[in-house]
């Protein structure tokens, strides 16, 4: 569990309440050394009590949003019995982007505009 991540999903504003419920389950999830997680989609269904195609959707949505992205699939290789897990039986990997923040970036495409938003002023001025 990564204390770090949690704080971190619960500080994000994402105007829906299964992205929220999923991210919030990811980051429970994520190891505090790389902040990844690899649930099976089927258990963060049962513990979020959201629907299979709900979840799908919510991954899909922190996915394009920048908030997750896919990780090192191969920590999903060997299962807690240290028992190889086939191929078509591994979940995803989702490493969580700690950097990546909804509230503070919508709608900036160059660095140039986060220093504007902030300050009042162009980096180049």
């Amino acid at each position: 569990m990564s204390v770090r991540a949690i704080s971190w999903a619960y500080g994000q504003s994402l105007g829906s309440a299964s992205q929220k419920a999923v991210l919030l389950h990811l980051a429970y999830l994520a190891r505090e050394e790389d902040n990844c997680a690899w649930p099976h989609v089927t258990r963060i269904q049962a513990e979020t009590e959201l629907s299979e195609r709900t979840v799908r959707k919510a991954l899909k949505a922190l996915q394009d949003k920048g908030l997750i992205a896919l990780g090192d699939q191969e920590l999903a290789a060997v299962d807690f019995h240290g028992d190889v897990v086939p191929v078509n039986r591994r979940p995803k990997v989702w490493t969580l982007r700690l950097d990546a923040s909804t509230e503070s970036f919508n709608g900036v495409e160059r660095a140039e505009d986060v220093q504007t938003a902030y300050t009042g002023r162009s980096v180049r001025s």
